[in-house]
């Protein structure tokens, strides 16, 4: 039986008790205002978007381009098996679906410090 997060993070297994989103603890129906996201199809495939050096930032990129409603895939990479070091400090790439590739280009610019902020005036 699949069991849904209340604030509408998601479906998952039934043996999940807890959203890994939020917190909450999960219930057997789905709620009345969750919008099912669409599964990727052949027309809209999961491509490349950047590398990120390491896990926590790119965990922190992947929810940023969350809040901005991209959905995001973060893959390890690194030195391969057999390797001492945890993965938390390995390089991950993140994907994304490509209709939001652009999108998600600008806020990873935005992050990296290379596109435009509010904060910053010309010049500083």
């Amino acid at each position: 039986m699949t069991r849904y997060c209340p604030a509408g993070d998601g479906a998952f297994e039934d043996w999940v008790e807890r959203c890994p989103e939020c917190g909450l603890a999960v219930i057997d129906r789905a709620p009345e205002d969750a919008v099912a996201a669409p599964a990727p199809t052949g027309d809209d495939p999961i491509i490349y978007l950047a590398t990120v050096p390491n896990e926590p930032l790119a965990r922190m990129w992947a929810d940023v381009l969350a809040d901005a409603g991209i959905r995001t895939l973060v893959k390890a990479v690194g030195p391969g098996f057999g390797a001492w070091g945890s993965v938390a400090t390995f390089e991950h790439e993140l994907y994304v679906l490509r209709s939001r590739l652009a999108e998600a280009k600008a806020i990873v610019r935005e992050l990296e410090g290379d596109g435009p902020s509010e904060d910053i005036a010309p010049g500083q």
